[in-house]
């Protein structure tokens, strides 16, 4: 089975700070592991899905105000995406708001179009892109006539809106994510109960996935060098000035429904 829930449940104090519920996709590591940090501290009750579980963050949510629920799952295996979701919601009792972060990502396969494999190209698709998209269908579905603040995240790229050469998966993906946002927007206007979704670039954060593209040789990313460069010049973002900032900016509501920003020029209203 793709679906193999381990629940990490910890009940934190009673009272304002557990009616906020946040779900977020890739919540183990680097930008999602600081937003769930965060929100634990803010006391948010938090249900993560990822392959693996962050002990840190199991030790964290024992000793803090917020809680935390792990949801062990694979996003490539889609089929299931549904039934997970009415899960995680059907865990969700009484709530002022409910958001979906849709921060999981993949750069693989990292290799200019015609060099990659046919499965590899699938596989980025089906995280990148078909998982949000489908996570957000459900999300609207299931949750339309709440009557309560309900938010959709997505962490989107500078790479959806500038070709990268070596990224032909991953900038198509991001494309995509952006173009659902707005196309969501529009058709969430106006209803009595609409669901925000939003599309969000965090900017270039120093995470295990600019590792990753620094060790990528040059003939499969030609612009390696100029990411090995922000590195050493200090440019890069931390992840958890990076999840400070949009959470700041999601506490203060200033993202217009249907909206596609980048973090690093957006501020409160």
């Amino acid at each position: 089975m793709c679906y193999d829930e381990e629940a990490v449940d910890f009940i934190g104090k009673e009272g304002f700070f557990r009616m906020h519920t946040y779900i977020i996709t890739g919540g183990s590591k680097g930008l999602g592991a600081a937003i769930v940090s965060q929100l634990l501290q803010k006391g948010a009750a938090v249900h993560c899905i990822a392959r693996s579980e962050n002990e840190r963050l199991r030790q964290e949510a024992l000793h803090v105000e917020g809680t935390l629920t792990f949801h062990a799952y694979d996003l490539a295996q889609t089929e299931g995406l549904d039934s997970l979701l009415e899960r995680i919601l059907g865990q969700v009792d009484a709530a002022d708001s409910i958001t979906l972060i849709n921060n999981a990502g993949t750069l693989a396969p990292m290799t200019l179009l015609g060099r990659a494999s046919t499965e590899d190209l699938q596989l980025s698709l089906q995280v990148n892109l078909v998982a949000p998209m489908l996570l957000t269908n459900s999300f609207i579905r299931q949750t339309q006539g709440l009557p309560v603040l309900k938010r959709v995240v997505n962490l989107s790229s500078g790479a959806g809106k500038k070709p990268y050469p070596g990224w032909g998966a991953y900038c198509t993906a991001k494309a995509g994510i952006d173009m659902l946002t707005r196309c969501a927007g529009v058709e969430q206007e106006g209803l009595d109960h609409p669901v925000e979704v939003i599309s969000i670039a965090p900017g270039v954060i120093d995470t295990e996935m600019q590792q990753q593209i620094r060790a990528a040789s040059e003939a499969d990313f030609p612009q390696v060098g100029r990411f090995i460069q922000l590195k050493e010049q200090g440019e890069l973002q931390t992840p958890e000035a990076t999840a400070a900032q949009l959470l700041r900016l999601l506490d203060a509501n200033a993202f217009a429904l249907g909206e596609v920003a980048d973090l690093r020029t957006k501020s409160a209203p």
